[in-house]
């Protein structure tokens, strides 16, 4: 699977994306990252298919959203920051719900994975912690078979000690034969999961780079003291 924006422009009332020329390859992550305002959901709505776009600006190979909307949605999963389920149903609910509208949805392995994480079937969504809510989205991306898995802001709002179980989790369930796009602000998230940083600013992709060798490049200060720099616009040359 291979993922290419060509030329992809996109104005949205006063926001506006690109032009932007990438490609995303199989077996990598990417995190998209940025300020706010700084054309991340623009991006992302690109990518999903959510947003008006000239057909051959996002392709999934050659697979374009126009004629083949249907089909590439099959290929990815998308796991939203803050889906709209309501805190009065249970877990049992929220997952029948999705194996009868997602036929790509593993119903079984995922209570398996639940399970292992104290979180029961018959669990109220009000009685989960937010790291809680967050594994059990994380689980609904995961067991759902795709060739692409989005990642939304997956650690907002999750407290010190749950994120470093939550990065832990995510990296051992990451599955080397699909595209992983991770939208995120949060520093740890790129140093933990990331191969690849896009950082947007103004609607721009102002750096494309190797996680690792952006860091060489910056005398291996971490990434959020990178972001900083970046995002006031002192840029370090190779």
């Amino acid at each position: 699977m291979v993922i290419k924006l060509n030329n992809l422009e996109v104005q949205k009332g006063s926001l506006k994306l690109g032009v932007i020329n990438y490609t995303f390859d199989n077996g990598y992550v990417y995190a998209i990252t940025g300020n706010s305002g700084s054309g991340k959901t623009l991006f992302l709505q690109s990518i999903l298919g959510s947003i008006d776009i000239k057909k051959e600006m996002v392709l999934y190979n050659d697979l374009n959203f126009y004629e083949n909307e249907i089909e590439i949605k099959s290929k990815y999963s998308y796991v939203a920051d803050n889906p709209l389920f309501s805190d009065k149903l249970s877990v049992e609910t929220i997952i029948s719900k999705i194996s009868k509208l997602d036929s790509r949805f593993n119903k079984q392995k995922c209570y398996e994975y639940l399970k292992k994480y104290n979180i029961y079937k018959h669990k109220k969504i009000y009685e989960l912690s937010q790291g809680e809510r967050k594994i059990l989205l994380f689980g609904i991306g995961i067991f759902t078979d795709s060739q692409v898995l989005v990642l939304d802001n997956p650690l907002a709002g999750v407290g010190l000690i749950a994120k470093r179980e939550m990065l832990s989790l995510i990296r051992e369930y990451m599955d080397e034969n699909k595209i992983t796009i991770i939208v995120t602000e949060d520093p740890s998230v790129i140093q933990n999961l990331a191969d690849y940083i896009l950082v947007l600013k103004d609607g721009q992709i102002v750096i494309d780079e190797d996680v690792v060798e952006l860091q060489d490049r910056y005398r291996n200060k971490n990434i959020e003291e990178i972001l900083i720099s970046i995002l006031k616009g002192v840029v370090e040359n190779e």
